[in-house]
């Protein structure tokens, strides 16, 4: 019987460094795939992931967009729970986002960088006050940036 309780202490302790490798940190910048009508202008969604949870305020991230008028919308704290990701925008000139959606799969991405692969599927939806503007799915392309 101790033979067997020193086996289970053993493989525990050779388990503990296995799970800490699966470390998660959503980082990156996600662009989305043939993105059209009021979504056309979207350049990407920043998530700050562990680097934004260190800084003081804390910084979540953004929804980019580009051209004319170009505009950062900053994420009020998003959810991941599991693979699923959820936040709201703070609103600019009465105009603010929500986004739902799931990743492909999760890791550490600033270490990983899984370039130009599609990790994140999710519905958009951009907001005057309670009215929804426009709703659309998109695939979003991850990069680490620079």
């Amino acid at each position: 019987m101790n033979k067997l309780v020193l086996l289970a202490v053993l493989l525990c302790a050779f388990a503990l460094p296995a799970a800490a490798q699966h470390k998660v940190d959503i980082f990156g910048y996600y662009t989305p795939v043939s993105a059209t009508g009021d979504f056309k202008k979207i350049s990407e969604i920043h998530l700050a992931g562990d680097y934004g949870e260190q800084q003081t305020p804390k910084v979540y991230g953004m929804i980019r967009t580009k051209g004319d008028g170009a505009t950062d919308y900053e994420l009020l704290k998003p959810t991941l729970t599991g693979k699923r990701l959820a936040f709201t925008t703070k609103t600019v000139d009465g105009v603010y986002y929500g986004f739902a959606g799931t990743f492909a799969k999760l890791g550490d991405f600033p270490v990983s960088k899984p370039e130009g692969q599609t990790l994140l599927k999710g519905t958009l939806i951009k907001y005057r006050g309670k009215k929804k503007l426009a709703i659309g799915t998109f695939n979003f392309i991850y990069s680490g940036g620079d």
